[in-house]
């Protein structure tokens, strides 16, 4: 079976462009709610994105406080039994310094995902734009990219894929063409 493509609503993919523009130089963090593929339809769909107001924010990580996390658990297990489900995270790499971002998994990136059963993980980078501004486009390897207002942002989804006794990290495409339609309208304006 072919690997799920990663359906995206427009306010969904809003909220996690503002999230990562607004704690720029420190990541964001925040949770996916959706659909899971099915039978009849092998793609994820995210309906609603959630950003993390009370968590440690550093250039190289962000950490939810104890309490926090025992609240969102706790939420979690609650809504457990209804639609739209759980279905990961998202958090932004950004520039630091000389560094520019990278929207690879890091090892604490990886070491988190092995340990969680939700399947996807969203990874955006951003930078500081000094000049030119670049389209929103849909990349050949299923990522997603712009400028907004004065950031590049390059969005890109993850999911773990049980092989025998061992999980792999794989890549999805990104479907969000409303989203895409969107922004370069907004940037347009300016």
């Amino acid at each position: 079976m072919a690997l799920p493509n990663v359906h995206i609503r427009k306010e969904a993919f809003l909220i996690m462009t503002w999230a990562a523009i607004e704690t720029f130089k420190k990541e964001c963090f925040g949770f996916l709610l959706g659909y899971p593929p099915t039978k009849g339809k092998n793609f994820f769909s995210i309906t609603d994105a959630v950003s993390f107001q009370r968590v440690k924010r550093f250039n190289t990580g962000v950490y939810p406080y104890k309490r926090v996390e025992r609240k969102f658990n706790k939420f979690i297990s609650d809504i457990s039994g209804i639609y739209p489900k759980y279905l990961g995270h998202f958090h932004s790499h950004p520039e630091w310094g000389d560094y520019l971002p990278s929207v690879d998994m890091s090892e604490t990136d990886l070491r988190g995902f092995n340990k969680t059963p939700e399947p996807l993980e969203f990874i955006i980078g951003v930078s500081s734009r000094k000049k030119g501004q670049v389209a929103w486009e849909s990349l050949p390897d299923g990522d997603i990219r712009g400028s907004f207002d004065k950031f590049n942002l390059h969005f890109t989804v993850y999911t773990l894929i049980q092989e025998s006794e061992e999980a792999t990290i794989q890549k999805l495409r990104i479907v969000t063409p409303r989203s895409i339609n969107t922004l370069n309208r907004i940037c347009a304006k300016k």
